[in-house]
């Protein structure tokens, strides 16, 4: 080597050193996306670092070739590599061999789902349903596909370009954080139910594998996450995993689907939680946690770890779009050990299915809290199930349903209409106490009008509390169904009359303009269960008792309330008018029948007037009320 050669070499050594430092960058994360079944190169800067990175590039190598015409181009190119290395080495830390690569997706299929992974990142990019029916069409389609194209596509749960699942690891060795995002994964092996992915550090028996199985006939994907050699590198105990997506809107109106979409957890030994549905909410995690669920309104994608989770974060966001219907996002702290194994649930919001793991995951099916999610489990749901075992269509299903309610709860019924009929006999009297003492707001009349009502119930054997308890157990069964028809997988689809989907409103006239609080459609079944019940109030009108001075006009209420269901119902499950609208046609054949075969009004009306004239003991709290109400009497003169 000459003289000249030798000067050269080291004042390029120089210059790259003097560049290195001064072109010095501040660590970005970015990420590019591929299209699904696609192979393309991705660089890990975005457009404008990679322009500004090729000028850099152009200007040092007209500066090394100012210096010499002799120099070697290899050495040139070796050179730019190791400056690359070194950003990348900055950047990735013990990852730098897996900073860049090819983004190609892989697939694992049963006969249930199909699930599409990156090897970017190794995250699930997508899930599909393609478990198929007796027609060999698709199980679970979008309502756009079911009922306006035709398509014969199946259900996505979520998409590549709007969720994202990465783990952050700490390069201890560098305090350095490492997003799996941002990393390629080689394909180690695979199969059609299971694949291996390594991103590969800078030793080769050193490195961090995600391996996913795909469980036969089943919802479930195994992902067991192997620090393999590397967990003395790297905090383990550290170790995030976040999740997040943007749930796909599947059936008729996304508004309608975002009042059951939410994000439900559960602690061992406990029952689940949720995030309230219609919200925008975070939750700080303390215990540990057994699973979450990014819960939509017919199907679920859950996390389950055995080992539990200690910490982490839930949120969710309402959005405002046709296409979507909230945002999903869980950051969790993963076990802190070698290998970690993980669990996810794909699948149907299917009650009896959930149950069989046996870790309170078939809460995530609301039926409602307390006594109303009692009333579904041991009366709804088994008739229902009863009933669809027939093989009979879900809207005689769902009439036979109402027909055994009501046949249930008949004696409940026939003890309110009497109550009602015995507060009919007495209207006119109580009528002449209000008159007697009507316009006069002095304290002390309005005690004796209270007891010289309550004197007239007492002489004539009425109580006028008793038609209000019936009522209230009603109450749970009226507001349980209101919790299962939305819910309810088994009518997603099923048509009837002109109801093409029970699980979603019926219209039979969309609009071109929207109405506030009613919407851009007309749902009949929602019109005829309103105006059956303005019906029926109609027909128990005249057994009202007359309003006591000074309190709500009652019967304005009870005819008001139909029109309000209009609007609040114009929206939900037509299953659900149905029911209600069967409910009211029933009570009101019922009543007819109490009426006249077996409520007599003239013989209420003699057994009243016998009463009067018996003799009446006043019971000990009767007493005690008066003896009271007489002392304030005294005190106040």
């Amino acid at each position: 080597m000459d003289k000249n050669t030798t000067i050269g070499l080291l004042l390029i050594g120089l210059v790259l050193m003097a560049f290195l430092y001064l072109n010095k960058s501040p660590e970005k994360n970015t990420s590019n996306n591929a299209g699904q079944g696609e192979t393309e190169l991705v660089k890990k800067n975005d457009p404008i670092e990679q322009n500004t990175q090729l000028d850099k590039d152009s200007i040092y190598l007209k500066e090394i070739s100012s210096l010499s015409d002799t120099i070697d181009q290899e050495i040139v190119k070796q050179l730019i590599e190791q400056k690359e290395t070194a950003d990348f080495i900055e950047k990735y830390g013990m990852f730098y061999n897996a900073g860049r690569g090819l983004d190609s997706t892989y697939y694992l299929v049963n006969d249930k789902i199909r699930v599409s992974i990156s090897s970017q990142g190794a995250k699930i990019s997508s899930v599909e349903m393609v478990e198929l029916n007796e027609d060999g069409q698709y199980k679970y389609k979008t309502h756009k596909n079911k009922f306006i194209d035709s398509i014969n596509e199946p259900l996505r749960l979520f998409e590549k370009e709007t969720s994202e699942m990465s783990l952050r690891i700490i390069d201890d060795e560098r305090n350095l954080p490492i997003q799996t995002k941002d990393l390629f994964f080689d394909l180690i092996s695979q199969n059609d139910t299971s694949i291996v992915l390594r991103a590969k550090t800078d030793n080769k028996d050193q490195y961090l594998d995600f391996i996913y199985t795909l469980s036969d006939l089943e919802y479930d994907l195994d992902l067991m996450i192997d620090y393999h050699g590397i967990e003395d590198r790297i905090r383990v105990g550290q170790v995030d995993l976040d999740w997040s997506m943007l749930g796909l809107s599947t059936e008729k109106l996304a508004n309608d689907e975002r009042m059951i979409c939410s994000i439900m957890y559960r602690y061992f030994k406990n029952t689940r939680d949720y995030l309230s549905e219609r919200s925008d909410k975070e939750e700080e995690l303390e215990g540990n946690l057994n699973w979450v669920a990014f819960k939509h309104k017919f199907f679920s994608s859950i996390l389950i770890s055995k080992d539990g989770i200690s910490e982490g974060t839930l949120i969710q966001k309402q959005l405002d779009s046709d296409d979507y219907t909230i945002q999903y996002k869980a950051d969790l702290t993963l076990p802190g050990q070698r290998r970690v194994p993980l669990k996810f649930y794909f699948g149907p919001n299917e009650y009896d299915l959930l149950s069989t793991y046996e870790n309170e995951m078939e809460g995530i099916v609301n039926l409602g809290w307390g006594i109303f999610g009692w009333v579904n489990k041991i009366m709804i749901g088994p008739i229902f199930h009863f009933l669809k075992s027939w093989g009979i269509g879900f809207g005689l299903i769902i009439l036979l349903l109402t027909l055994a309610v009501k046949i249930i709860i008949m004696p409940l019924t026939y003890k309110n209409y009497v109550s009602s009929a015995k507060m009919k006999v007495l209207k006119p009297e109580i009528a002449a106490i209000n008159k007697k003492y009507e316009g006069k707001t002095d304290r002390d009349v309005a005690m004796k009008k209270q007891k010289e009502t309550m004197t007239l119930y007492r002489q004539t054997g009425v109580n006028p509390m008793a038609g209000c308890i019936p009522v209230v157990i009603q109450m749970p069964i009226l507001f349980a169904v209101f919790r299962y028809f939305p819910s309810s997988l088994d009518l997603r689809h099923q048509g009837f009359l002109w109801a093409e989907d029970l699980s979603s409103f019926d219209s039979i006239l969309d609009l071109s303009f929207n109405i506030p609080f009613y919407g851009d459609h007309i749902s009949l079944f929602t019109l005829l269960m309103a105006g059956s019940t303005l019906f029926y109030t109609m027909m128990n009108s005249n057994q009202m008792t007359p309003s006591q001075p000074g309190m709500p006009n009652m019967k304005v209420i009870m005819y008001m309330f139909p029109i309000m269901m209009i609007f609040f119902f114009n929206d939900f499950s037509s299953g659900l008018s149905y029911y209600y609208l069967c409910g009211n046609l029933m009570n009101m054949g019922i009543m007819w029948g109490i009426k006249k075969y077996m409520v007599d009004e003239r013989k209420i009306r003699l057994q009243i007037e016998q009463n009067k004239r018996k003799p009446k003991k006043k019971s000990k709290f009767q007493q005690r009320m008066e003896e009271v109400a007489k002392q304030q009497q005294k005190k106040r003169k």
